[in-house]
């Protein structure tokens, strides 16, 4: 055979194989399994081709499957998600009351623990209770009435302090300059401290009814509004004053 016949052969053959190629059936773009999304749309399902072919549809039902399977999995995160802050807010509710309940039982002790700190001290202090007269029933009292103890006891309370300050006074002047000056005016303001603090007490003894002890002391001059100096202590002023009420 010819060169030319052979060419003319193989064009031929050529031609024939490309238009037998040109007549096979295209599947759609998105039926192709690498393109998952078209298959599990409704479009691959419209063209007839892809609705022919088997493929596509499996491709379209599992797609389903996937989205049932989704939702499924939504609903139990959903209820998981719902009970568990159903359970927190309970359980903060619970641990709230318990709270608040804890802290109202907290407060009625303390109140209860108050009153009988107050009706202790009271009790302690007997006769002196009267100390809560006002001023001016104080300052009109008659001597030989509770109140008017009472109100005695108050101004040796004023005079003991000025007592006490003169005596600090007077210690002071003799350690700048020691001399028989300050000496003799350190040992009077000594003696006059003393007797002051002895008159104090024995207003104590003969105003109280009850045993005289540190807290009767600081009970009723919480009363009346007064307070000790240095160097007289309330349990000083105490030990005084029950020694006293022991010789009455």
């Amino acid at each position: 055979m010819s060169l030319v016949s052979r060419s003319v052969t193989t064009l031929v053959l050529a031609a024939a194989i490309s238009a037998g190629v040109a007549l096979l059936p295209v599947p759609p773009f998105g039926a192709h399994p690498a393109w998952p999304h078209g298959g599990g749309g409704g479009g691959g399902g419209g063209n007839g081709g892809g609705n022919g072919n088997g493929n596509g549809g499996g491709h379209g039902n599992s797609g389903g499957a996937a989205l049932g399977a989704g939702s499924s999995v939504g609903s139990g995160t959903s209820a998981s998600a719902a009970s568990s802050v159903d359970l927190g807010h309970i359980g903060r509710s619970s641990g709230s009351k318990a709270s608040k309940g804890s802290t109202a039982s907290r407060g009625l002790k303390g109140s209860a623990a108050s009153k009988s700190t107050k009706g202790s001290t009271a009790s302690q202090l007997g006769a002196l209770n009267a100390a809560h007269a006002s001023p001016n029933a104080l300052a009109h009292a008659s001597p030989s009435s509770r109140v008017g103890k009472i109100a005695a006891y108050k101004d040796s309370v004023a005079a003991l302090n000025t007592a006490n300050t003169n005596l600090a006074a007077a210690q002071a002047a003799f350690a700048a300059n020691p001399n028989a000056t300050t000496q003799a005016a350190l040992t009077a303001a000594q003696s006059a401290q003393a007797t002051a603090q002895a008159n104090t007490a024995q207003a104590l003894a003969t105003a109280a009814n009850k045993s005289i002890s540190t807290s009767s002391v600081v009970g009723v001059n919480n009363l009346l509004g007064v307070s000790l100096t240095a160097p007289t202590t309330s349990a000083d002023l105490a030990s005084q004053a029950a020694a006293l009420q022991t010789k009455q």
